[in-house]
């Protein structure tokens, strides 16, 4: 199989993807999640047809311009392809951060002029200096006299891009998009939410949840948060204080310690419930009512994939199921 790439006619290897082919050539391509999620790795092609998974995820404005995501595209004839900008990107800098959490960056960046998302939705954030990008979540609401862009960092050991924005106040830094589903759906006043994360998964569902309460959101709002332990339960104040202006809403922490409980006492946990069992069976015990529900999962990518087939089969419909996986950058293709 040839695609022809920059003025070279390029051979792919039986059932190699365009991206590993393009990689084990020599060429350089942006990626991260290297499984269709992440959209890092958007190229177009000038010529031939493309497998429909190589589109999925897509806005239909792209699709329509044979834009596709060449980490999952293995083509069945030959292509001709061509870089391609499928996402604005956006000069911005550092303007605050916040240690909110055991382990958890708040990153407040200067809001872009321009740049247009909806709470939930996630960027690519670019280290100019020499590429370095990594995919965040906007837990932020846009509009009017709204001059950040919230972002949750989970600060990892040995993390390139956690451990250089612990000391970036006042860096420039780019960023690509928005992209995504996860954002709230408007006309919808009524219908019931569920949202579930880990971890800094709670940056879109904060986002979402934001979002409804703006919109006058009056049906019930679910959010369950997992962590490791109630530690990790990080926000717990403010999420708490969103209580008093939405008697509709309801939390749920999830951990996994087994000496946390319920009846735990902590401060930071009052006003919610606490069970240490596995946030999906935490979720799955509630038996909140799934044939009108709208459905946000976030997190670790076992647990929403586990949740997403389990909240399927207890009746949500797939169409009213946001899924986004965090899914960690992999090596480069050797």
């Amino acid at each position: 199989m040839i695609i022809r790439f920059e003025g070279k006619a390029l051979e792919l290897r039986a059932g190699e993807t365009v991206l590993d082919g393009l990689e084990r050539h020599g060429a350089r391509v942006p990626s991260l999640c290297r499984k269709g999620v992440c959209q890092a790795c958007v190229l177009k092609a000038t010529r031939g047809a493309l497998p429909a998974l190589s589109q999925k995820g897509l806005k239909d404005s792209l699709r329509v311009q044979s834009f596709f995501l060449s980490c999952v595209c293995t083509p069945g004839e030959e292509l001709d392809v061509e870089r391609a900008e499928a996402a604005a990107l956006f000069s911005t800098h550092v303007e605050s951060l916040e240690l909110i959490g055991p382990g958890v960056l708040r990153v407040g960046l200067a809001l872009p002029p321009g740049f247009e998302h909806e709470a939930g939705q996630f960027v690519q954030l670019e280290r100019p200096s020499d590429g370095l990008m990594r995919p965040y979540s906007i837990a932020s609401l846009p509009g009017v006299g709204v001059s950040r862009l919230e972002l949750h960092v989970a600060l990892l050991s040995g993390g390139a891009m956690s451990g250089w924005l612990q000391t970036a106040l006042g860096a420039s830094v780019a960023v690509r998009g928005p992209f995504g589903g996860c954002f709230y759906v408007p006309g919808e006043l009524d219908r019931p939410l569920l949202l579930a994360g880990t971890g800094t998964g709670l940056a879109p569902l904060l986002g979402v949840v934001r979002a409804a309460l703006r919109a006058g959101h009056r049906g019930p709002i679910h959010l369950y948060h997992g962590a490791a332990n109630a530690a990790g339960l990080y926000l717990w104040d403010e999420l708490r204080a969103l209580l008093v202006e939405a008697p509709q809403l309801r939390l749920t922490g999830s951990v996994l310690d087994g000496r946390e409980s319920a009846s735990s006492g902590s401060p930071m946990l009052a006003g919610c419930r606490l069970f240490a069992a596995p946030l999906d069976q935490v979720v799955l015990d509630d038996r909140v009512p799934m044939a009108d529900c709208r459905v946000y999962l976030c997190g670790h990518p076992e647990l929403v994939r586990k949740l997403e087939k389990k909240l399927y089969l207890a009746g949500a419909a797939l169409a009213r199921i946001h899924a986004d996986p965090f899914l960690p950058p992999l090596a480069r293709a050797s």
